[in-house]
């Protein structure tokens, strides 16, 4: 069953508990596209991020920030340009709704003196230096859209229920 926005202060849906997915993304590789690789090389259509960590070549992000003359905040690219140590992340591999890989994942990194920043990470711009261990967890029976809302004009997840998958068509999925 689906609770709308319109009915209340949230929407949900109910995902069942699908697979654990435990790895290593290796040096150089990007972050969001090893953990999507990750994701489709099992399989798996949406994950959440459990966890996340390791070392960063680059890091490369967006925060909220109000641009001068401007009254609302918007997210900002920001860009560390050197190695930092991922501290952890978290977030949802996604689609948009044309059904490509979106996915959303916040962090934190830290530079060599300790200054921590972070944010909404950015696809292809955060090589894995020295490794980046991670742990994603298959949410099944539920769709997840990253779309433009037009409540908040930026782009957030809406969920969709799915029929829920008999165990047969579970154990029948392709895999990578």
């Amino acid at each position: 069953m689906r609770v709308d926005v319109t009915e209340t202060e949230f929407e949900a849906v109910e995902a069942a508990r699908g697979r654990i997915l435990v790895g290593r993304l290796h040096p150089g590789a990007d972050l969001i596209r090893g953990l999507e690789h990750a994701c489709d090389a099992h399989g798996v259509r949406f994950a959440a991020v459990i966890a996340c960590y390791g070392s960063l070549s680059a890091a490369g992000f967006k925060f909220l920030q109000v641009p001068s003359g401007e009254s609302r905040p918007r997210l900002m690219p920001h860009r560390v340009a050197e190695r930092v140590e991922f501290m952890g992340g978290q977030g949802l591999v996604c689609e948009s709704p044309t059904g490509a890989r979106e996915t959303h994942l916040h962090g934190s990194v830290s530079d060599a003196t300790g200054a921590v920043l972070g944010g909404h990470f950015v696809i292809d711009e955060n090589p894995v230096y020295n490794n980046m261990d991670f742990v994603l967890h298959e949410l099944l029976d539920v769709r997840l859209i990253r779309e433009h809302d037009p409540i908040t004009d930026t782009v957030e997840m809406r969920t969709e229920q799915l029929a829920p998958a008999t165990a047969e068509a579970r154990s029948n999925r392709v895999e990578g």
